[in-house]
């Protein structure tokens, strides 16, 4: 066999949450493929286990570790065990990838208190409570990062979104204080997904909207040339490759940084 090359991620310790849904997942292989290590979580066990298991040939082609384990973010006790567990199982924490998120659709006036505390109790306070309970773990090991998935919701108003916008709008605002208030241990960073094709949440808006006759492909590659200045949507790979990106040594210059993967749909 040929000599292993290391990656931009050799020596990463991260903690990925969400990480069985499409970019989290797409995130935790990525970071393998760089040669850092994962511990991915996610609210469903079963979910988590498959998850783990398809992440296996990377890891062993990597040399570096996977392991997993199901979580509530918004579960202070659950958040705190999953950090210390991790920490144990990787041998130190040193990256966290806050990726859960929640969103119900609806016009402001119909969301009701429980929409409205799910979207708030995932997207908000569970980045809270997972940096809250990554920080001290961070700093143990030396200094790090802490990267969360906002969303072009978070930048500019979209209708039927207004809770979920508010939620991406909070994630950015903490982001950017807890860059001042962690530095100079942990670099602190947010990432706005854009059109995520085939799964992303704004793909599963286009079966409301597309024309019966329409495929799912068909509406987005028409909404793509139409509003998209790169005249593409983004695939889990390519926010993947945003938050690999901001954990390296490469970003170690950046913090409170809103990095932008949408083709061009917001710029600022």
């Amino acid at each position: 066999m040929g000599e292993r090359l290391e990656g931009r991620l050799k020596g990463v310790k991260a903690v990925i949450t969400g990480g069985a849904g499409a970019i989290g997942l797409a995130t935790a292989r990525a970071f393998l493929r760089e040669s850092g290590s994962v511990f991915v979580t996610d609210v469903d066990p079963g979910a988590v286990d498959e998850a783990v298991a398809s992440l296996a040939p990377e890891a062993e082609a990597s040399g570096a570790t996977v392991a997993g384990g199901a979580a509530d973010v918004r579960s202070p006790a659950e958040v705190r065990a999953l950090m210390r567990g991790a920490a144990a199982r990787l041998g130190g924490l040193n990256a966290l990838i806050n990726n859960a998120g929640a969103n119900v659709r609806s016009l402001l006036v119909d969301y009701s208190e429980a929409d409205i505390d799910l979207i708030l109790d995932v997207n908000v306070k569970g980045v809270i409570l997972c940096s809250q309970a990554a920080a001290p773990l961070i700093r143990e090991s030396g200094g790090g990062s802490i990267t969360s998935t906002s969303s072009q919701a978070g930048r500019r108003g979209w209708d039927h979104s207004t809770v979920y916008g508010a939620s991406k709008a909070a994630v950015i605002g903490l982001s950017r204080a807890m860059a001042v208030e962690l530095a100079p241990e942990i670099r602190v960073n947010s990432v706005c997904p854009g059109h995520v094709r085939d799964t992303g949440m704004a793909w599963r808006t286009f079966r409301d909207r597309k024309a019966a006759s329409q495929t799912m492909e068909e509406f987005g590659d028409a909404f793509a040339r139409e509003f998209v200045p790169l005249k593409r949507l983004q695939t889990a790979d390519d926010i993947a490759a945003g938050f690999v990106f901001l954990t390296s040594g490469e970003a170690r210059e950046i913090t409170g940084a809103v990095l932008n993967i949408g083709g061009g749909v917001f710029m600022d």
